[in-house]
């Protein structure tokens, strides 16, 4: 049995979802990662890649897996001064390192580990920390002694201007003092690995005491006797561990078995009032004092955005979202609603100008701009305007006249406990307005609006397949902007009776 460093970290986090992995991989079978985990992965792997510019005279090991070895061992017989995706391995555990740069002066390697993140985290322990001492550990035991350890992230103050400049793009954060610190610490982690991954199995997971959204996989197979909706789903219950953790300590897990609920506040306590009761619960007075308060017309707006890892258009940095599309519908008094939407379908020069341009004659001068989780609107705005300055006013003009119809369910004006403490128009939409859906579009949900724009962008791909693409990005846009103008209409009904 091999266990790889990634197998390590997931032991840190739930080691019985790793014990599952390895004795019953066929619980992992059914289990598809979503299009953000995918984009995930993708742009650890593109982040590596892009690193290796850092060092132009290294060798790549160019075999993935454990057979990998013989061929790192032949190259290093070479001396290269740096070595890419070296594979090494002791004791059942293995690793290939992203880089180990060899050092003359101090006679030792240097160990760097490529991060698609924007800073590094120096605490003991975290991952950035844990993941070098681990590596270490593996190598140093195959002859190799490694005298620095880095990690390599994002420069999160990069942009990009023509092309991608990969020393400015990079950061190298040494962390060597700190990956000695956590390597006692990570050496008895190893021991623990074999001896509980040669144990039996055991009944729950660690991950029982965590809120839902922190969960593991496996979570329902090691924990059947919680049920679907249990209190784990409590709004943000994770942030009550003293409450929380009494819970599960005595077998509490269904909210109708709770018997202490006059310790739960806030938006906790609502949702836990609207699930024993069966009702949503209702503000009516807050409802009619906001939505009293927005000026006609009404223009429900949403964008879609594209980031990535390794900056792809000018003016954008890393994981800095691009808006590639935008819906907005438009309410007037006189209850006529018209429809306009712009989608960027090829890559210029200056990308988003045209998007902006479009804007200007779509978008009333007057009126409430309607968004929701409006930050994200209004952050796209802000970096438009930075990129187009001549059209800053109008851009900020929009923020400043921004509404989030998000809030009338964040502040617990609206609380249905089918939203399971969310306030997601994702959740919400179902429960309230259950003849919209976004089941019955070619794109569900915004990570896979993401993944189809780049391929739509960057693929070789046939003029049909773009045009199904297009169609569909325009239909899920659409779908949010119409989802909140027919939430604003059952919010008023509730307003007015």
């Amino acid at each position: 049995m091999h266990l790889t460093k990634t197998d390590y970290l997931e032991y840190t986090f739930c080691k019985k979802n790793l014990w599952l992995k390895k004795h019953k991989p066929e619980l992992f079978e059914d289990v598809e990662l979503s299009e953000f985990e995918k984009k995930i992965i993708e742009e650890g792997n593109l982040a590596d890649e892009a690193a290796r510019n850092l060092f132009p005279d290294g060798e790549l090991i160019g075999i993935v897996g454990v057979n990998a070895i013989p061929v790192t061992k032949k190259i290093l017989e070479k001396n290269p001064p740096v070595l890419f995706q070296g594979a090494f391995s002791f004791n059942d555990f293995f690793v290939q390192a992203d880089i180990l740069r060899y050092n003359d002066i101090l006679k030792g390697w240097e160990l760097y580990e490529v991060k698609a993140t924007n800073d590094v985290k120096r605490e003991i322990p975290h991952h950035h920390i844990n993941d070098l001492a681990f590596q270490k550990i593996v190598i140093e035991q195959n002859g190799i002694h490694i005298i620095k350890a880095g990690v390599i992230h994002l420069n999160g103050e990069y942009r990009q201007r023509g092309k991608v400049n990969y020393n400015e793009l990079f950061i190298i954060a040494e962390l060597t003092d700190e990956v000695l610190e956590a390597e006692e610490l990570v050496r008895g982690q190893m021991r623990d690995i074999h001896t509980y991954m040669d144990m039996a199995e055991e009944k729950n997971c660690e991950c029982l005491y965590r809120g839902r959204n922190a969960q593991c996989t496996t979570f329902a197979y090691s924990n059947p006797e919680v049920p679907e909706y249990s209190v784990h789903d409590i709004n943000r219950i994770g942030g009550s561990k003293k409450l929380f953790f009494d819970w599960i300590d005595r077998g509490i897990y269904r909210l109708e078995d709770i018997d202490n609920p006059e310790n739960l506040t806030g938006s906790k306590k609502a949702q836990y009032t609207a699930y024993i009761t069966g009702k949503p619960l209702i503000d009516k007075e807050a409802i009619q004092k906001e939505l009293g308060e927005l000026v006609f017309p009404l223009q429900f707006f949403d964008y879609e955005g594209y980031s990535s890892a390794i900056p792809s258009f000018n003016g954008f940095g890393a994981y800095e979202q691009v808006p590639f599309q935008y819906s907005l519908h438009t309410l007037h008094e006189d209850g006529t609603l018209e429809h306009r939407e712009y989608l960027i379908t090829e890559p210029e020069n200056d990308l988003t100008l045209p998007l902006v341009e479009r804007m200007k004659e779509d978008f009333d001068d007057v009126g409430t701009v309607i968004s929701w989780y409006k930050s994200y609107e209004s952050q796209r705005n802000d970096k438009l305007a930075e990129l187009h300055p001549n059209h800053a006013d109008f851009l900020i003009g929009l923020n400043d006249r921004m509404f989030d119809l998000m809030t009338m369910f964040s502040k617990n004006y609206y609380v249905d406990a089918r939203f399971k403490g969310s306030a997601s128009i994702k959740n919400v939409l179902p429960v309230i307005v259950p003849e919209l859906t976004y089941k019955v579009l070619g794109i569900q949900k915004g990570d896979q609006a993401v993944e189809r724009w780049e391929k739509m962008i960057f693929a070789d791909i046939h003029p049909d397949e773009k045009k199904e693409i297009k169609k569909d990005l325009l239909e899920y846009c659409k779908l949010d902007t119409l989802a909140m103008v027919r939430i604003w209409e059952f919010l008023m009904k509730i307003k007015n009776v």
